[in-house]
């Protein structure tokens, strides 16, 4: 059963189900908040030199990669429900070990 099917049977009252949807709205954005943080809390973390491991093993760029996905997802979908949604920013967390030009 969908959540549209599930909340047309809690009532037929078409405030009481605009309420649903927008508790379900909220609630989903709440969990890619949280899964985006998560992301980028580990993205941060492999290019500060740290082996997570997330997506792919023994290789800190290409993890880092895959992680970077998964957070530009995140924020696409989040940009849908939040107006004012500010997109991750990559270019400000370079490798540790990157010189200094």
């Amino acid at each position: 059963m969908s959540l549209n099917e599930i909340i047309d049977r809690l009532s037929e009252n078409e405030y009481v189900q605009e309420a649903l949807y927008e508790v379900s709205d909220a609630l989903f954005l709440h969990s890619l908040e949280n899964m985006r943080q998560r992301f980028i809390n580990d993205y941060i973390a492999i290019k500060n030199g740290e082996s997570r491991n997330i997506f792919v093993v023994n290789d800190l760029e290409q993890d880092a990669f895959e992680i970077s996905r998964r957070i530009e997802a995140t924020d696409m979908l989040i940009d849908q429900f939040k107006v004012d949604h500010v997109s991750f920013d990559f270019d400000g967390f370079p490798w540790w070990d990157d010189e200094d030009d």
